[in-house]
C-alpha cells in the first residue's frame, strides 16, 4: 500500500476542481497515474474515510474534502 500515493490523490483532490470531477465521473481511471491498489482506489472512490485513515493517519480538514464531498454525492 502507498501511503504516499493516497495522500497525493487527497492533496490534489483539495485543490484541482477539474481532477475532483474525473474522480466523480471517471472513478478509477482517473486514478490511473498513481500507485494505487484495487482497495485503495475502491476506499477513495467510496469516500470511506475510516478505512484511509487506518492507512494515512489522521487527515486534516483540507485532506478530507473530497471524501466528504464523495460521501454527499449519489453518483454511484
Amino acid at each position: 500500500m502507498s501511503k504516499e500515493a493516497l495522500l497525493a490523490v487527497l492533496d490534489r483532490a483539495a485543490d484541482d476542481y477539474d481532477f475532483i470531477a474525473q474522480l466523480t465521473y471517471e472513478g478509477s481511471k482517473a486514478l490511473k497515474d498513481y500507485d494505487l491498489t484495487g482497495e485503495e482506489k475502491a476506499a477513495l472512490l467510496s469516500g470511506d474515510i475510516n478505512w484511509i485513515e487506518r492507512q494515512v493517519g489522521k487527515l486534516d480538514e483540507r485532506m478530507s474534502t473530497w471524501l466528504k464531498l464523495r460521501l454527499q454525492q449519489e453518483i454511484w
